[in-house]
């Protein structure tokens, strides 16, 4: 169902994610003020973004936290994108004005991440994913295709397989559907180091002692992201993608640490025909950052292909 064209808003509400309805279009109108955590609301931070629109931001309150968002554009099709381990939604940035100029841009802050809260204890994709889809649904959103790097192609494809309806397609990042067990040791590590030494410990774990990145957010739930990862080598969604039923394209660095054999591997795992690969020459795990005209051309050019 097409989308209703809506204006930037300078004001994002916190609104309670509620089973979808069969309508879609822009910001819902806010709820009736309610008691307790529900009631709270967000200041929104708008801003001009080059041109193609102010950026609302907002949250979306979920069961005892709430997922912070970024929302621009208009139309369809509708673009959600999901970060990767220790990102923000700000990964983003250098692809969501192009997007926009597409249509409908949503980015999220997955859970741990950034501004976004988390529930106490372990969590899995599938746990992942239905924060991605809780979005679609507080924003009226009826389909989205997701755009998912590293971490992010995860829970893309967990949301495509737990709820095929609401994904038009995929795009997956430098991802992949299974691990080794020694990848499956290295996800431990970087947890435990969350855990014992914040999210200093968190960025050496991941990008070596002498790294200046740092991670925002709450380092105890990011370490329970990083432990989900683990499943990948005793609960591989390899075995599970042929019941994916929309178009994917991969996108892989030539030099991403990953590989393209984790992209190769998904592709030879869907349907004849249901995924097209993109080895990124010269480039690492970030096509994103380091190419993102290259991205934008890759999509435009798969989006055609697939009616999208």
């Amino acid at each position: 169902m097409p989308l209703s064209r809506r204006r930037p808003l300078a004001r994002g509400p916190t609104v309670p994610a509620r089973a979808r309805t069969g309508r879609s279009g822009g910001h819902p109108r806010p709820a009736r003020p309610r008691s307790g955590r529900a009631a709270r609301r967000s200041r929104a931070k708008a801003g001009p973004c080059d041109g193609w629109g102010a950026v609302t931001q907002g949250r979306i309150a979920r069961n005892g936290y709430s997922l912070r968002y970024a929302d621009t554009g208009r139309g369809e099709p509708v673009f959600l994108c999901i970060h990767g381990l220790a990102d923000t939604l700000e990964v983003w940035d250098a692809l969501a004005g192009p997007l926009a100029e597409r249509g409908r841009v949503v980015r999220i802050d997955q859970r741990g991440h950034g501004e976004s809260g988390a529930q106490p204890g372990p969590c899995t994709r599938e746990d992942l994913a239905r924060d991605a889809i809780s979005v679609l649904d507080a924003l009226v959103i009826d389909r989205a295709i997701v755009v998912g790097h590293s971490v992010g192609g995860i829970v893309a494809m967990a949301a495509a397989l737990g709820a095929p309806e609401r994904v038009a397609g995929l795009v997956l990042i430098g991802t992949a559907s299974r691990c080794s067990e020694r990848t499956a040791a290295w996800y431990e590590r970087i947890a435990l180091a969350a855990e014992q030494h914040g999210g200093d410990g968190l960025v050496r774990a991941i990008y070596g002692e002498e790294s200046r990145r740092r991670a925002r957010g709450d380092a105890r739930a990011i370490a329970h992201v990083a432990r989900m990862l683990t499943s990948l080598y005793s609960d591989p969604l390899t075995p599970k993608l042929p019941a994916i039923a929309c178009p994917v394209l991969l996108l892989v660095g030539e030099k991403d640490r990953m590989g393209p054999k984790a992209s190769q591997t998904i592709r030879d795992a869907l349907p004849p025909g249901r995924a097209e690969l993109v080895v990124m020459p010269g480039c690492g795990h970030w096509p994103q950052l380091d190419v993102p005209g290259d991205v934008i051309g890759a999509l435009d050019r798969w989006r055609a292909k697939e009616g999208l």
